[in-house]
């Protein structure tokens, strides 16, 4: 039984690395124009002048936004304690990433405590995850990471992004899309806040409610700018 799960732990660290491989080499041929790049600069460059951050998008933006980010330091992201989140936490650690793993659906609590003692760490650091994952609905924001911003006073920032000739996978439930090689992504970012702690339940609906509306718009300004069209 040990021989076969150490052999099952070397196939898939050996089959992460060659999705690694493929990823850059396929997504490096990618573009990417930052619209916002106010916000780009001064909350996710390496020279950025704030403090922790929370980003969040929607889920079928998390594989070019996973592949994009990669390089930025002290970052982390949530993977899910399910066995396909076993292959990506692994692809994450190779990209660079700190992982904290857990979901809305199997260790939620866990996740968010260990990423509140994450955030508070110096020096200053970056959490991103999808808003409306693990399983949806799709484009419905859950309030996890706006609670983690808030309990971290990091600044909470919507971000999509979108391209001109892109793979939709329909069947998804989110309708995920990753860029043609050779082609164009736009980026695009919200307002940053802060959430003040201590806020009450309600007020902290009116946040949620108010960022997925903000969340939805810059996704329909990103596929607005490229002429993506999603139902397509």
């Amino acid at each position: 039984m040990g021989t076969d799960v150490h052999k099952l732990k070397w196939s898939m660290a050996l089959l992460a690395r060659l999705v690694t491989w493929i990823v850059r080499l396929w997504f490096g041929t990618v573009r990417v124009e930052v619209v916002d790049k106010d916000v780009y600069e001064q909350y996710f460059t390496n020279n950025r002048t704030t403090g922790n951050v929370v980003a969040g998008a929607w889920h079928r933006n998390a594989i070019f936004f996973f592949y994009h980010f990669r390089k930025l330091k002290n970052s982390c992201v949530l993977v899910s304690r399910s066995k396909d989140g076993d292959f990506t936490a692994k692809i994450a650690e190779i990209f660079g990433y700190d992982v904290i793993r857990g979901s809305s659906s199997k260790g939620g609590r866990e996740a968010l405590t260990e990423m509140v003692d994450y955030m508070r760490q110096e020096p200053a650091k970056i959490c991103g995850t999808p808003m409306d994952g693990p399983r949806g609905p799709a484009r419905i924001m859950k309030k996890g990471m706006l609670v983690l911003a808030m309990q971290t006073g990091s600044w909470f920032i919507p971000m999509a992004c979108s391209g001109s000739r892109v793979i939709t996978f329909h069947k998804a439930w989110d309708k995920t899309i990753i860029p043609k090689p050779f082609s164009k992504m736009v980026l695009t970012f919200g307002t940053p806040i802060r959430i003040p702690e201590g806020i009450s339940t309600e007020e902290l609906e009116t946040i949620r409610a108010e960022k997925e509306a903000e969340l939805n718009r810059i996704t329909d300004r990103a596929d607005q700018i490229t002429g993506y069209n999603p139902k397509v």
